[in-house]
């Protein structure tokens, strides 16, 4: 931050307000935050009970379920900086529907080399990036509220559950690398589904949520949130 003069006064300009990611999520999803571990332990297992029951014989597959949860979150099913993932558990009253969004904020992630900080120069830039990479075909663009994505998407084959790793089963995977406003940063966020057999459904419906993403004002003690 850069003081200047006015007259007789030096003036410094009040800094930018901290912005949090904001996704309007259909139906009803459960928040957890790593960095807030006693509030995200009594969710997992609310979660755990609405997903799967309270009966008896249940109780090894609600311990593998808490397990699996508890694994994600402490690997960060992806780069460094996971501040939240959203579990669906139904999209529609009565419809449960197995969707899991992550959102990370990787602190050595930005476009370093685009000059300016506008959405579209950092997103050509991501993307000249990965064509030198891995070849930019597989990664398309996406207008978002206040700024541009680019994703990737794919069916891929993986464990059930972590502690589960011989039953395995195809899964919806699609990721975002989305701009932050007026800065060089990307933010990433991930979209995740067993639902694999209608992968162009799960397509629109992760395509849209990232869309209608926004940054707002961050409120305390809160990184981001669902609407």
């Amino acid at each position: 931050m850069k003081a200047y003069r006015d007259g007789a006064r030096t003036v410094t300009p009040a800094p930018a307000p901290a912005t949090r990611l904001t996704l309007r999520l259909p139906g009803t999803w459960v928040q957890l935050d790593p960095g807030r571990p006693e509030i995200t332990e009594a969710r997992v297992r609310a979660f755990v009970e609405a997903s799967i029951g309270r009966a008896d014989q249940l109780a090894s597959a609600r311990a593998h379920l808490r397990k699996a949860l508890g694994s994600v979150l402490e690997r960060g099913e992806g780069p460094a900086g996971l501040e939240s993932t959203f579990l669906c558990q139904e999209i529609a009253p009565g419809v449960a529907t197995p969707i899991a969004v992550s959102v990370f904020a990787p602190p050595d992630v930005r476009m370093s080399p685009v000059v300016g900080t506008s959405p579209e120069a950092v997103i050509a830039g991501f993307l000249d990036a990965m064509e030198v990479i891995e070849g930019a075909p597989q990664w398309k663009r996406l207008a978002c509220a206040d700024g541009w994505a680019a994703r990737r998407w794919r069916v891929a084959t993986r464990a059930a559950l972590p502690v589960l790793a011989e039953q395995s089963f195809p899964t919806f995977a699609a990721e975002y690398w989305r701009t932050v406003p007026g800065t060089k940063r990307l933010m990433l966020i991930t979209v995740t589904s067993p639902l694999a057999d209608i992968p162009q459904t799960m397509l629109r419906l992760a395509d849209a949520v990232v869309a209608g993403s926004r940054f707002a004002p961050e409120r305390p003690a809160r990184p981001h949130a669902a609407e």
